[in-house]
């Protein structure tokens, strides 16, 4: 007994030592990235497993309730996931548009947003290997064995159901406001909500987005969240239509969001931000005391 608890406790040890070498004390950046990039692949694998339930389940495994509640959650879980190491934005254009307003520094946009990328790609992945032979029962028995991006297609990507100036304004607007509410959620200056539910009020906030303005394009709000699937089903079956379909289409779920995310992040400090005093300081004491670099670099990279 005495030996097999020696045992034990020696493997425990030889474990604690090897997972010591391994984390990341000493590489703040790296951690964030790999935050995001967890995070983002999270965010995916649920949206996207989603949206294989409704459409390869012809609509009998949920209909738009579902899906603007469940990319609401699948939002929530991957800031759970990014933000307990990193920021917390598993979305290049909220990188993008903090970083333009002062909330991030730009230094980091360019690593934040490959592990952006990178995470959407995997997950995008992932869900095309888990509904794979779903997929091609489709295809076969209702596309005549060919990948519509029409069809099975748009279990990953968007697409549009407007013209594309329209769907261009419908994410702009769709990204401003997500960009704006997060940040009167995160402002130290605003409501000061508790970090851990932060994530909970985002993914609200992304339910009630989609749940408005979803049927112009589909809501991705997010370029991960069109851009990296639309790789994977690229090179999974449905070639370049991935990018020609709907009259090149693609590029408005990247710009779009971007554009947006800027506008609400810098009129959200122009309009509201910069106005506010902390609301526990005595109103007579309340004074302008700005954020230095270091303390908001701090702040955002945990």
């Amino acid at each position: 007994m005495g030996r097999n608890s020696f045992t034990v406790d020696e493997n425990r040890n030889g474990f604690q030592r090897f997972v010591d070498k391994l984390r990341l004390r000493s590489h703040p950046l790296l951690r964030a990235c790999l935050g995001e990039f967890c995070g983002t692949l999270v965010l995916m694998v649920f949206g996207c497993g989603l949206m294989a339930q409704v459409i390869l389940g012809n609509h009998a495994f949920g209909g738009f309730l579902s899906v603007s509640l469940g990319w609401g959650m699948a939002v929530t879980f991957g800031v759970f996931f990014a933000g307990s190491c990193a920021a917390g934005h598993v979305n290049p254009a909220v990188t993008v548009g903090f970083a333009c307003a002062g909330k991030f520094p730009f230094r980091h946009v360019p690593f934040y947003i490959l592990s952006q990328l990178a995470g959407g790609f995997i997950g995008s992945l992932v869900v095309f290997g888990v509904y794979r032979e779903k997929i091609y029962q489709y295809i076969e028995a209702k596309d005549a064995g060919h990948f519509l991006v029409e069809t099975t297609g748009a279990i990953f990507v968007t697409r549009p159901s407007a013209s594309q100036f329209t769907c261009f304004l419908d994410q702009v607007l769709g990204t401003a406001l997500l960009a704006a509410g997060v940040l009167v959620m995160i402002d130290p200056k605003a409501w000061q909500m508790p970090k851990h539910l932060v994530p909970l009020y985002v993914g609200l906030l992304i339910y009630a987005i989609v749940g408005c303005f979803a049927i112009n394009c589909g809501g991705a709000l997010n370029p991960a969240r069109d851009l990296c699937p639309r790789l994977v089903i690229l090179i999974c079956g449905w070639g370049f239509n991935a990018f020609s379909a709907d009259n090149y289409f693609f590029w408005v779920p990247i710009v779009g969001p971007i554009v947006g995310a800027i506008l609400g992040s810098v009129l959200y400090e122009l309009t509201i931000g910069i106005h506010l005093d902390p609301i526990n300081t005595p109103v007579d004491q309340r004074q302008e005391k700005p954020d230095t670099n270091m303390e908001l670099e701090q702040r955002l990279l945990c």
